[in-house]
């Protein structure tokens, strides 16, 4: 199943008995966000429609991705599923299928997932006369934020070369009725669009989506590899080809199913202070110079909702994203790295701060050289901190994890630091902005031709038909899990 639309999402969660109705008037200005974090909190997570909205006629939704049952409803099976599904569509051929027809047969499959290109909107929609930003709901989060901020935008760029599109998130402060920041990480996409247009002199089209299918919406943040663009992704996971139509002042399409589009353009020889902001690495991030976004046109359709998330310290919904993200890519990244069993981001390192990895270790060496591979794969990159472990350990267990770290650790042997080496722009403990250094942790049992001369003890474990007889009799007396 894939969402129509935003309402259509919304009336789904409100058939589910998922949906929170406030008719109270909300302020966007830290109130209308602390409901988001209180329903989360409390553990139930409720999609919630805010329909009175201080200082605006335009409800706003939030809470869309705040439960792992949502996530599967959003993206029609589980993640894991979903990952297998795109291994299996991308896998190398089998010993009875030649490599020419594999490959044929797999671009007939990307093929069909294009997006439709469509040159006029719908009836639905309206082009308004003038830009006015300060008439959306626009919300800020935490007290210190500079302005409010968009949290949910889908900003799409393309390459001046190839005309390759590209839908990111990036957080967007509101200047006034007229232009915003542009957060722009260094290592995204739209800064290296951004970077390639400055490099000609050139003003970067830029259209921004507020508000469409909550599975457009999530393509935005996955991590894709090249050459697969976030409408091509959406296809592979909904079996459908995703509706663009063209932007009426920027040279570029997006979702014909959107609530609210800001057209508009970046001046790449203008930058200005951008933040601070409330982060989901629990700190403000620090004000810095960023690109600025003109508003050309607004296009909106005629009873919009706009949609926004809280960032800040977890745990929230995007950690959800999060673990979606890791479990669906989990397949793809054995694809590269075949030896890895397993891996767990670690939500309470904010992901990229530190990633479990657990391997079949088959020769001296093996955790350094899947630590370097995790460095050099996609945004795993970011991963400060990489720790190696047996696949004996789960590597989501915490208590299984620290256990390997205790016991089979030698600091001075097993701790690896790499200086001078790039960091997520958000890590705020680098020496510099975006770059600092890296560590892995060799938490493997360590053997003989690691120069490990000591006899390694065996792992205390009960006998299997002790724990037979003793799950029969568990289950006898109803104490069975």
């Amino acid at each position: 199943m894939t969402f129509e639309d935003l309402p259509d999402f919304i009336n789904n969660r409100r058939k589910n008995d998922d949906l929170l109705e406030i008719e109270d008037e909300i302020d966007p200005y830290l109130e209308l966000t602390w409901f988001l974090n209180e329903e989360e909190r409390v553990g139930r997570g409720k999609t919630i429609l805010f329909n009175h909205v201080k200082g605006s006629d335009i409800p706003v939704v939030g809470n869309i991705f705040s439960t792992h049952e949502k996530m599967n409803a959003i993206l029609g099976d589980t993640p894991e599923n979903v990952g297998m599904g795109m291994r299996n569509l991308i896998r190398p051929p089998k010993e009875s299928e030649s490599l020419i027809g594999r490959g044929l047969e797999m671009l007939k499959e990307l093929g069909g997932l294009r997006p439709k290109l469509h040159d006029r909107l719908p009836s639905s929609y309206r082009i308004l006369d003038t830009v006015d930003l300060k008439k959306y709901p626009f919300c800020t989060t935490w007290p210190e934020d500079a302005a409010p901020f968009l949290t949910l935008p889908v900003v799409i760029t393309k390459d001046p070369e190839t005309g390759m599109k590209n839908a990111g998130m990036y957080r967007m402060q509101m200047y006034d009725s007229e232009t915003m920041g542009m957060h722009w990480q260094i290592h995204k996409d739209g800064s290296r669009h951004y970077q390639d247009y400055k490099e000609k002199g050139k003003i970067m089209d830029v259209s921004v989506t507020l508000g469409t299918d909550p599975l457009t919406i999530f393509s935005s943040v996955a991590p894709l590899p090249e050459p697969l663009d976030e409408f091509s992704f959406w296809g592979l996971i909904s079996k459908k080809r995703a509706d663009l139509v063209k932007g009426q002042t920027v040279d570029m399409h997006y979702p014909m199913n959107s609530e609210i589009v800001l057209e508009g353009y970046v001046d790449t020889s203008e930058t200005r202070i951008e933040g601070p902001f409330g982060d989901h690495t629990g700190y403000y991030s620090l004000s810095e110079e960023f690109p600025v976004f003109h508003v050309r046109k607004i296009v909106e359709k005629k009873n919009p909702i706009y949609p926004t998330t809280i960032v800040g310290k977890l745990w929230h919904e995007d950690v959800i994203m999060g673990k979606a993200i890791e479990r669906l890519f989990l397949p793809l990244v054995r694809l590269q790295i075949p030896e890895i069993v397993d891996m767990n981001t670690l939500e309470e390192a904010v992901f990229h701060d530190m990633i479990v990895v657990s391997i079949k270790k088959r020769y001296p060496g093996h955790a350094k050289k899947v630590m370097f591979a995790i460095w050099g794969t996609g945004q795993l990159m970011f991963s400060k901190i990489v720790l190696i472990v047996d696949d004996d350990i789960d590597v989501h267990d915490r208590k299984q994890v620290i256990w390997a770290m205790g016991t089979r650790i030698d600091p001075s042997r097993d701790v690896v630091i790499i200086p001078g080496t790039h960091t997520d722009t958000l890590d705020h403990a680098a020496s510099l902005l975006n770059y600092g250094s890296k560590m892995g942790i060799d938490a493997t049992k360590k053997w003989k031709s690691e120069g490990f001369n000591r006899p390694w003890p065996d792992t205390l474990s009960m006998k299997k038909d002790i724990q037979e007889r003793v799950e029969q009799i568990r289950k006898k007396m109803n104490l069975s899990k």
